[in-house]
């Protein structure tokens, strides 16, 4: 079992500050969040300043080699089964480890995703808004990371996710999601980098960043992406807008 354990890299600042734990490659179909992981690794060895940032991408080596959403090895999704079972399946195992020694004791999770192979989603932050306290500063971090669109997700969390581990630990997160589409765009991995330079400079971490490069629209919903409308006719779906894109009644 211990060669599907991901390798978890840690990064230590010159003086003590927070821990920020950085999760890319939860499905292993989605890059943007192992490449935007290698190139703030590298940022960080050499401007980290303060405190410490732990990594963990690929997150579940086994579904990165094989390119697959699910594990190959037992069939589960590691987004749904946090925070895991170190005597259960090898996808609950790697939830158990992830919980363990990289969320734990961290003072902020940064779950990086994209929309894999198989979906097309705006690129996005997302937070929690189920904790007053936590909804205050998940929703502050998600503010200073400034994606396109930042998702404001209402009522009781998911169970089973990264997020929703971190919370039951009292540790506020995000998470990020891109097009996706079995293909990276640079300018969607250039927000995932730009978006957590800008959190870690705000916890005096680092002490230059990217600036803000857009105006964010916040919409508010469960968010829960296992569940959508589903076509009651077969046929090819044919769009006339593009993901994100601003829609009117009729159109």
């Amino acid at each position: 079992m211990t060669s599907l354990l991901p390798v978890i890299q840690t990064i230590h600042g010159e003086i003590a500050g927070p821990t920020v734990a950085i999760l890319g490659g939860v499905h292993g179909d989605e890059f943007e969040g192992v490449l935007a992981n290698r190139q703030i690794r590298n940022i960080l060895q050499k401007s980290l300043r303060r405190g410490t940032v732990k990594f963990a991408a690929p997150a579940h080596p086994v579904a990165w080699n094989a390119s697959t959403r699910e594990s190959p090895t037992d069939g589960l999704n590691l987004a749904r089964v946090f925070p895991g079972d170190m005597l259960g399946s090898p996808t609950e195992q790697i939830a158990a480890f992830l919980t363990e020694h990289l969320i734990k004791g961290s003072d902020l999770l940064i779950d990086l995703h994209s929309a894999g192979r198989n979906f097309d989603m705006a690129l996005m932050c997302g937070y929690l808004d189920s904790s007053p306290e936590l909804s205050l500063k998940s929703g502050n971090f998600a503010k200073i990371f400034d994606a396109p669109y930042t998702w404001k997700h209402s009522g009781p969390p998911s169970p089973g996710r990264t997020i929703s581990t971190a919370e039951s630990l009292g540790i506020p997160s995000i998470y990020v999601e891109g097009r996706g589409g079995g293909q990276v765009r640079i300018a969607d991995l250039q927000t995932y980098v730009a978006g957590v330079l800008r959190i870690l400079h705000s916890l005096s971490m680092i002490d230059v960043c990217p600036s803000s490069s857009t105006d964010s629209v916040w919409v508010s919903g469960d968010g829960n992406t296992d569940e959508g409308i589903i076509s009651t006719t077969s046929g090819f779906f044919c769009t006339f807008a593009e993901v994100g894109s601003h829609v009117s009644t009729g159109d």
